[in-house]
């Protein structure tokens, strides 16, 4: 009785194997490499950007988006047509400045619709165009101070990350888009970079929210888990270079 007991067992454990064969071969697509590399600091803007993923994709659901140093969504891409595996995704970006670029990518994996979804960054340096072709006119006007306050040095954060400067400035002139420097306005020709891992964002005015006296928030973009660097400095209009000192910190994100 025993024996058949032990039996019956087995042949139920193995009836399970049978019964969910699916359960231990879930594709979960995840981003092998890409192009440009994640942190990539250009010198040209590139001619395309790709994206390598470990399992195939559903052409339906699967896509690229590039977005530029304000959140703003300048171009998609889908599966590169010309690699049959259904593994890459591809994108033909428009003309880019000089900036920081953020690449979202957003995967259907072909064998079970498991969803996944990530980012990689890229910035691109060189001499920098006017907003709108207008001159910016330089200026002798003091810097404003700034203070980055968040996050701390060594600190421990999670998604979203807040970062917090500090500066009696007038925001509002002191922001990519604002009216600094321009021709009948006084104060500074510079404008707010935040540079997170090397690559450079440049929030615009409505992107930062007011967190106190003189301080102001802006949202990163999800990080992944472990360290991470910012610095905050004001920049030249023209070049985009750092005008002042740079206030930096290096953090760990725990989710």
């Amino acid at each position: 009785m025993k024996r058949h007991l032990q039996g019956l067992v087995w042949l139920a454990a193995a009836g399970v194997l049978v019964l969910f064969p699916a359960a231990w071969g879930l594709a979960h697509s995840a981003m092998t490499k890409s192009l440009p590399a994640n942190g990539a600091t250009l010198t040209a803007p590139p001619a395309v950007i790709k994206a390598w993923f470990s399992d195939e994709v559903t052409a339906s659901g699967s896509r690229l988006g590039l977005y530029d140093a304000h959140d703003t969504l300048l171009a998609t891409g889908r599966l590169d047509p010309k690699v049959s595996s259904h593994t890459v995704l591809t994108l033909v970006p428009p003309h880019l400045a000089p900036g920081g670029y953020l690449v979202r990518w957003h995967v259907v994996a072909a064998e079970d619709n498991h969803v996944t979804e990530g980012y990689f960054r890229f910035s691109l340096h060189g001499a920098a165009m006017a907003p709108s072709g207008m001159a910016m006119a330089a200026t002798t006007a003091p810097l404003p101070a700034l203070q980055l306050i968040a996050p701390v040095d060594h600190g421990r954060v999670k998604n979203p990350v807040a970062v917090v400067i500090e500066t009696p400035g007038n925001i509002k002139q002191l922001t990519m888009g604002g009216m600094s420097g321009m021709s009948g306005m006084s104060g500074p020709a510079v404008h707010l970079h935040i540079l997170v891992d090397g690559v450079t964002t440049m929030p615009s005015t409505d992107q930062l929210t007011p967190a106190g006296t003189h301080r102001y928030q802006y949202l990163l973009a999800p990080l992944s888990r472990g360290t991470h660097s910012v610095k905050v400095f004001w920049a030249d209009n023209r070049t985009h270079e750092a005008v002042g000192p740079m206030h930096g910190a290096t953090f760990t994100v725990t989710q």
